[in-house]
């Protein structure tokens, strides 16, 4: 764990009702949106036994996606095989097959990798504490207040080094 740690339990808490709303979107259910959430929450603790986990919001929020979708997939299966026991025809069209796939392309997959690596070789260009203080506001979500009193540096110096990272993050990915 880097020097940002942070409590799964807290995150899972504070984020539980969203996660579930976003699951919900996906798979339709409340019951299993609440399920697929509790997964997900069990998947990154053991996650987080193995790993660093640099940003955890959004690999929380990945791990339900790809719980959900994985879900979805496993009920399109089970709903052919009861077709196909029941009747051979085609007038029920299932949700998911009106779905676009969404996995990504080889290319996409490579050219996304690419512009990961380019991203953390400009963040590892930054100052650490401009660094530090970048994912605790874009990542974290904390507030320009709680950074400063953090750092104890006023709140103007946390949106200036806010400013400048980003700036120099925006100007990496033109070169």
């Amino acid at each position: 764990m880097n020097s940002l740690t942070f409590n799964i339990d807290d995150l899972f808490l504070s984020h539980r009702d969203s996660l579930i709303h976003t699951i919900f979107g996906i798979v339709g259910c409340p019951q299993t949106a609440e399920d697929l959430a509790h997964e997900a929450y069990i998947k990154m603790l053991h996650a987080l036994e193995i790993q660093d986990i640099s940003y955890p919001r959004p690999f929380l929020y990945q791990i339900a996606k790809n719980l959900a979708l994985d879900h979805l997939r496993k009920e399109r299966i089970r709903q052919r095989a009861d077709d196909s026991k029941t009747a051979d025809t085609d007038e029920d069209i299932s949700l998911l097959d009106n779905l676009p796939d969404d996995t990504p392309t080889p290319e996409q997959q490579a050219s996304d990798q690419q512009e990961l690596a380019l991203m953390l070789a400009a963040l590892e260009q930054l100052p650490e504490r401009r660094r530090q203080i970048l994912v605790l506001h874009k990542f974290h979500h904390w507030n320009y207040e709680r950074i400063a009193a953090y750092y104890d540096i006023s709140r103007s110096a946390v949106e200036k080094n806010v400013q400048a990272a980003l700036t120099h993050l925006l100007a990496s990915r033109q070169d």
